[in-house]
């Protein structure tokens, strides 16, 4: 009897493991998960790309941590994390063995390549930080956005020394000044210099020990009149601006050998708001001399070679064309049309040119073209946001703005050493198909998603237009996806064949999203529409309509189910807030002008039906008449009956309301943070909160007993949405290009 047993045990586990392994088949959706989640879909939002030196290791990083791959293998090694927020900038040792990574949290992170443990945290006063090591290995440098350069010692953590430019500062009325350019070079013994733009125009270059002026750099030739200004009034603050057109230095670019500097310049004139003006030229100075070496009338750039002898600027205007000069001589070697980017090689002896269909690379010395590969696939539709060459020029990195990252051989078109996608830019939308076989989500760039819920592959991707999604359903036949973004475009997709098979654009509608943040540093952005659950009905907040008091907007309720065009129901003036609709779309719930209170509108007639008014304190009452501060009401969701609206508050607590009787049944407590998103499972038995520190809980109702929390999400909590069977919640947050399936606690 036992033999028997353990057989039926032995084949049900040999069973569950193959269920296992053709769940989540994609590796990458179980990497280092948050507890209570199940899977992650998307790998996040793309910030950096860097190979190491040998060209053996490439680490993306992205918005939920640094992902690792070894080129020659062609494998996804590890997926790094531990910054609070996304990682911004990454730099390998010139060994390889060490990658450091710094992120908008203030933090810079060393870890082992080999292994991904994590080494000493360095702490940093600003956030995005370029990293750069020294030869040693032992150094790392981070230079900012103001100029300031420091340097670590990775062995011990502690900050070696600081140089920091002395900017000059214009200030144009309250809290409104004029930034200087400046950049930093810091050559391999560690010393720094500093090139500075002037209040005159000039450029400084100052030693960063001392912070005194080695040389000032003075244009030899007015090029003012190749950029007329028409007169117009100007404006002076304390006298700290000139009257008049001033020559502007908008941009400072030093060479990797620090012998070269590129300064950008406007021509502006001091306005009350800001300033007006032209763009002005692109000059290039030999540091050494203070000599000007070249000017071009107007461009972008500049994009140096890895030994600084070679520059790459982009001319606008006239014949529009992408220059390639050769500091020494001061010649122009190649020109090429106006290209989408460029780049050099690490030794400066490749340079690779992007284009729409394509890529080339050429070789500097000879001037002569290396390859040229126009892909099969739609590798470089539209335009690549990264890509980079290897140290030796024989390998190209790009990143498209589908989520594919390649690694090619630059000498062989067709030989791929590594592919990888996955990649997504930040999510706005989710939906589950009311069979629970698919997620659809949405992004900011109207790309729509679908995703197989069991093993997490990405099914189809479908373009939507080019602007955000606000909005994403499905109809009860499972085919049908209603997407809606900001620019009040409807469509409708059969998912089965990808073809829309409906458009409608809402008239006199302007979507309205707004934001809020908070005295603990967090904030959110409001939605601007919801869906019934089987998509017939949509409420949208409109803004075009709104009164002069900004805190008051309209709700336009659709039926999106009519033959050729979306029906306008009604109109509803509402306060500043979120919104809800029951099921059937007979009941909306919005913010309302009382002080913590929420109000209750019949859809048919417009008619404000009720006004659910909860306890708060008296200051905030005031402050909300006085509209010195939104509602306290932040979140709002009903239960598939509609018998019970949940409410989100500033307070972080959640308000249990019996819609039927209009009677407060209970408050839920535990969240630190303002809630921003509430959803119930279609049973109505569990209801999910999330807010703005990024953390999810379940409750039971209708006891109110805490079920779990989910910290995964590093910003705050945009979307939830249970699946169908109530086994699984799935949830984005703000910035992160990723979705979470988390594994609901059973009761």
């Amino acid at each position: 009897m036992k033999t028997r047993r353990f057989s039926i045990l032995l084949t049900l586990f040999l069973l569950s493991m193959l269920f296992l392994t053709n769940t989540f088949a994609e590796d990458y959706t179980q990497r280092n998960l948050p507890e209570g989640a199940k899977a992650r879909l998307g790998k996040g939002v793309i910030t950096d790309v860097q190979l190491s030196t040998d060209g053996t290791l490439l680490a993306v990083a992205s918005s939920i941590g640094v992902w690792l791959y070894d080129v020659r293998m062609g494998s996804e090694t590890a997926l790094i994390t531990g910054h609070t927020e996304s990682a911004m900038h990454v730099a390998f040792s010139p060994d390889g063995k060490i990658l450091a990574s710094s992120g908008s949290d203030k933090i810079i992170r060393l870890w082992r390549t080999e292994t991904g443990e994590s080494l000493l945290p360095l702490n940093s006063p600003t956030n995005s930080i370029h990293l750069k090591f020294l030869a040693d290995t032992k150094i790392l440098i981070g230079k900012d956005r103001k100029g300031t350069v420091r340097f670590w010692d990775i062995t011990t953590g502690k900050q070696l020394k600081i140089f920091s430019p002395r900017l000059p500062k214009i200030r144009l009325g309250k809290d409104r000044i004029w930034s200087f350019a400046t950049d930093a070079f810091i050559d391999h013994t560690g010393s720094v210099i500093f090139a500075v733009g002037n209040k005159d125009g000039t450029i400084s270059i100052q030693d960063g020990r001392t912070g005194h002026e080695i040389r000032k750099l003075t244009a030899q030739t007015d090029h003012e009149s190749f950029f007329p200004i028409q007169s117009e009034r100007t404006y002076s603050y304390k006298d700290e601006i000139p009257v008049g057109r001033m020559r502007w230095v908008n941009s400072l670019y030093f060479s990797p050998d620090g012998k070269t500097l590129v300064s950008g310049i406007d021509y502006r004139i001091a306005r009350w708001n800001g300033w007006s003006g032209r763009g002005g030229p692109i000059e290039l100075w030999d540091i050494d001399t203070g000599e000007q070496l070249a000017v071009f009338p107007y461009g972008i750039g500049p994009t140096f070679s890895g030994d600084g002898k070679t520059v790459a600027i982009k001319v606008i205007g006239g014949k529009s064309d992408c220059a390639i000069w050769d500091i020494a001589t001061r010649r122009k070697i190649a020109e090429f049309p106006l290209t989408l980017n460029i780049r050099f090689s690490g030794d400066g002896k490749t340079l690779a040119i992007i284009e729409n269909d394509g890529y080339k690379t050429w070789d500097i010395t000879t001037r002569s073209e290396i390859d040229s590969h126009n892909p099969v696939v739609e590798w470089f539709e539209v335009s690549p946001e990264r890509f980079m060459l290897s140290q030796d020029g024989t390998l190209l990195v790009t990143a498209d703005e589908y989520g594919t990252v390649a690694v090619r051989e630059t000498k062989n078109a067709k030989q791929l050493r590594l592919v990888t996608t996955g990649y997504t830019k930040p999510f706005t939308a989710l939906a589950f198909s009311h069979d629970g076989k698919t997620i659809a989500s949405g992004d900011n760039t109207s790309t729509i998603n679908l995703w197989d819920t069991h093993t997490g592959t990405k099914q189809n991707t479908m373009k939507a237009g080019s602007w955000r999604i606000e909005g994403l359903a499905f109809a009860t036949d499972n085919v049908t996806l209603t997407a809606v973004n900001n620019q009040e475009n409807i469509g409708q997709w059969n998912i089965t064949t990808s073809k829309q098979v409906a458009a409608h654009t809402l008239p006199n509608t302007d979507i309205s999203v707004s934001s809020a943040s908070f005295g603990d540093g967090t904030g959110f952005h409001s939605k601007g529409l919801v869906f019934t659950p089987n998509s017939e009905k949509l409420a949208v907040k409109n803004t075009e309509k709104s009164q002069i008091n900004t805190f008051d907007t309209t709700i336009d309720i659709w039926d999106i189910t009519t033959d050729r065009s979306p029906r306008h129901l009604t109109e509803v003036v509402v306060h500043w807030g979120p919104i809800a609709l029951t099921a059937d779309g007979s009941i909306l719930a919005s913010g309302s002008d009382a002080p913590d209170a929420t109000d209750l509108w019949n859809i048919h007639t417009g008619k404000r039906v009720a006004t659910l008014k909860t306890p708060g304190n008296w200051i905030n009452g005031l402050l909300v008449r006085l509209r010195l501060r939104h509602s306290n009401i932040y979140a709002l969701a009903f239960t598939h009956d509609g018998k019970t609206l949940a409410v989100g508050t500033r307070d972080k607590h959640i308000q249990l309301w019996n819609v039927p009787t209009r009677q407060h049944i209970g408050s839920l407590e535990g969240h630190k943070h303002v809630v921003c998103e509430l959803t119930f499972s279609p049973d109505g038995k569990t209801l999910a909160s999330g807010d703005t520190g990024g953390k999810i809980h379940l409750w039971e109702l209708p006891t109110r007993r805490h079920l779990t929390t989910f910290d995964g999400h590093k910003g705050y909590v945009r979307t939830l949405a249970f699946a169908p069977d109530v086994k699984t919640l799935s949830s984005i947050g703000g910035e992160e290009g990723t979705i979470l399936l988390w594994n609901v606690p059973i009761k």
